[in-house]
């Protein structure tokens, strides 16, 4: 997925590998940004918490 497609508060779709507070049946979240430190981790809004993920780990909700 390219930076291009990603702008505030897009749906995005978890495939990464499960963390703590992932519910499978719940999969969507929303981009927030970038981090700061590169174009590969990207902020998100997952379930009302704000937490880091790469950008390998989502795809574009359909």
């Amino acid at each position: 997925m390219s930076k291009n497609h990603l702008t505030n508060k897009t749906q995005l779709k978890y495939t990464g590998q499960h963390f703590e507070g992932f519910e499978h049946e719940k999969p969507y979240m929303t981009f927030l940004g970038y981090d700061c430190t590169s174009w590969y981790t990207i902020w998100v809004d997952y379930l009302g918490k704000i937490m880091f993920v790469t950008v390998n780990d989502v795809e574009l909700a359909a």
